[in-house]
């Protein structure tokens, strides 16, 4: 346990079980890309599929996903896109900013609730929590990642509790209200999770679940051992001696955090940073020159205590700080076992696997402690706390924006704020101190239609933080998802893909190895012309008939321009017009 060595990746984590796929999943993450969240529904897909990069199969996992996932966050901690993709737009449903719990704390925990039902029997249910100390960011650092499976038992399990109080409390703490269809599958989440029996990890004899922040102490011996490892990125005085139970520990943190502590209170620990040359390379063990980890800096968080033969590792979201046990939201596990078959005791000798990646502190001169980009940051998070409405209104010459918000607060002297939204950076605008954000963007087309809005704050020094805001969309045309679809599916080999991708085929026969039209002996009617195609259709139209709606609306919105006629491939008008009429019977009907 804790090998540096032992590496797995979030998307893996995330993949069902062989023979399983995803009913509903919920994560709480601090801070959140938007490119990462983009790739999240990929562990949903074939691994073939997922690492393929192509385009069209990442917007069809993210708009196929939407309704089976949410997606919780601190309010003002989205950061900056580096892109500015449409494909954006299908993941406004599914994140909800969180308020700060109290003023100058935060929304912190890290965890995914994920329930899987069997791809033959949706009576067959496994669930998994993760809880990982990174955030839903492409940040290459060291982490830690606990995986929890289990099963529902027969009912309730007062240790899951914790977990299960938080999930339930996510809607209450949201800026906006939650659709209450939402509400209703968290909530159903909340009650499997309450009775779910885990599988222990090996060697582990209990394990135990806190939530901080929600009314929720810890017990007054909860960091009591006669041996600590401390492993935190962020560290303070108050919260080192919490964490550490008041007696000498073994410390790992960042340079720039050890030097900000007491000399006197940090010289009774032995005091670790990452070491480069060891932990951003790895010898590959046969001789050949080492290669790079890719990872870099610390982000990992553990607590590890040891009291006679029994060893506590306590993981989580949680830093070594005051404000992490004093007012921050935050989740930790506990794993409880034999110290020596864990492997704790050996984490504490100098020939440890731990310590290999390690070297011992050496002060250097104290951080500058004025942290303007971090003034900002805070300015940011609570401006982004406030209530953001973006009004569209649609003219003859495109689609305008009105965005309002919370009054911008007194800025530093020659500080500004802007405010755009996230698909035309060319429409940013200033808004004054102390008066209300209220500005109009536009034209624009339907595809840069977003409730993505970007706020920067900058210092006359030209230090400047941003943050992304899911503003309340109000009035946006309803075939806005529908018609940034069909401006990604542009060629019939795409089309193709989608089509595929609709019915839950991964990649069949006639969608398998085509050529890009224009290519010799390449046309998208050849790939069409396997046998099946018809029969597919309407399999899917009793099995899963709002695919095909999803297809009907797309094939509209491709008819409706007559530059887009050529996206359809030869002969699937023909086979689109029986099915559709058998679809709109159906209707009827119903």
């Amino acid at each position: 346990m804790l090998e540096p060595d032992g590496r797995a990746l979030l998307l893996d984590a995330l993949r069902p079980p062989e023979g399983y796929r995803l009913d509903y999943g919920v994560a709480t993450t601090f801070t959140l890309h938007l490119d990462t969240a983009l790739s999240v529904p990929l562990s949903f897909l074939s691994r073939r599929l997922a690492d393929s990069g192509d385009p069209i199969a990442l917007m069809e996992a993210v708009r196929a996903a939407a309704d089976r996932l949410d997606i919780f966050h601190q309010a003002g901690m989205i950061a900056l896109p580096p892109s500015r993709s449409p494909i954006f737009s299908f993941l406004e449903p599914v994140l909800h900013a969180v308020r700060r719990p109290k003023a100058g704390h935060l929304f912190h925990p890290k965890l995914w609730a994920l329930r899987y039902v069997a791809d033959d029997d949706v009576a067959d249910v496994r669930m998994r929590l993760l809880v990982p100390s990174r955030n839903l960011t492409a940040d290459r650092s060291w982490d830690l990642c606990l995986q929890l499976d289990g099963q529902l038992g027969p009912g309730p399990v007062e240790g899951n509790s914790p977990v299960a109080d938080l999930l339930t409390a996510l809607p209450r703490m949201c800026l906006s209200t939650m659709p209450p269809e939402r509400t209703a599958r968290l909530d159903a989440l909340a009650s499997d999770l309450q009775r779910t029996e885990w599988e222990l990890p090996e060697h582990v004899d209990d394990l135990s679940f806190d939530v901080l922040g929600l009314g929720h102490s810890l017990a007054a011996d909860f960091f009591v051992g006669h041996q600590h490892l401390v492993i935190s990125p962020f560290c303070t005085d108050g919260g080192l001696a919490t964490v550490t139970g008041g007696t000498p520990a073994t410390v790992v943190s960042r340079q720039e955090t050890l030097d900000g502590l007491d000399r006197n209170a940090l010289g009774e620990h032995e005091t670790f940073v990452l070491d480069p040359l060891t932990s951003e390379m790895e010898d590959n063990g046969d001789g050949t020159d080492p290669t790079a980890t890719g990872l870099t800096g610390l982000h990992a968080k553990c607590f590890i205590l040891r009291h006679g033969r029994k060893a506590w590792i306590r993981v989580g979201s949680a830093n070594a700080t005051e404000a992490a046990f004093a007012g921050n939201v935050e989740i930790l596990v506990s794993l409880v076992g034999s110290a020596a078959k864990l492997g704790v005791t050996d984490l504490f000798e100098a020939e440890s696997s731990l310590r290999s990646i390690l070297t011992e502190y050496s002060p250097q001169a104290a951080p500058d402690e004025d942290d303007v980009a971090g003034q900002l940051g805070d300015l940011l998070i609570d401006l982004a706390s406030g209530d953001f409405t973006a009004s569209v209104q649609s003219t003859d010459h495109g689609h305008l924006i009105q965005l309002q918000g919370p009054a911008i607060p007194t800025l530093p002297v020659g500080a500004r704020v802007t405010v755009r939204p996230v698909t035309v950076p060319e429409f940013a605008a200033e808004v004054p101190p102390e008066q209300l954000i209220d500005v109009t963007f536009g034209p624009m087309e339907v595809d840069q239609i977003s409730a993505f809005v970007i706020i920067t704050a900058t210092t006359q020094d030209g230090v400047s933080a941003s943050a992304v805001v899911l503003a309340d969309l109000v009035g946006a045309p309803m075939n806005r998802l529908d018609e940034i679809i069909a401006r990604q599916v542009d060629t019939p080999e795409k089309f193709l893909r989608f089509l595929a991708l609709l019915l839950g085929m991964g990649q069949p026969a006639w969608a398998v190895g085509m050529k890009p039209v224009g290519s010799a002996g390449a046309s998208a009617a050849t790939a069409f012309e396997a046998p099946g195609l018809l029969e597919l259709l309407m399999r899917a139209l009793v099995e899963h008939p709002g695919r095909l709606d999803d297809l009907a609306r797309l094939v509209d919105r491709l008819g409706a321009y007559a530059d887009r006629g050529s996206v359809l491939p030869d002969g699937f008008k023909e086979i689109w017009a029986v099915v559709d009429a058998v679809r709109r019977d159906q209707e009827a009907v119903a």
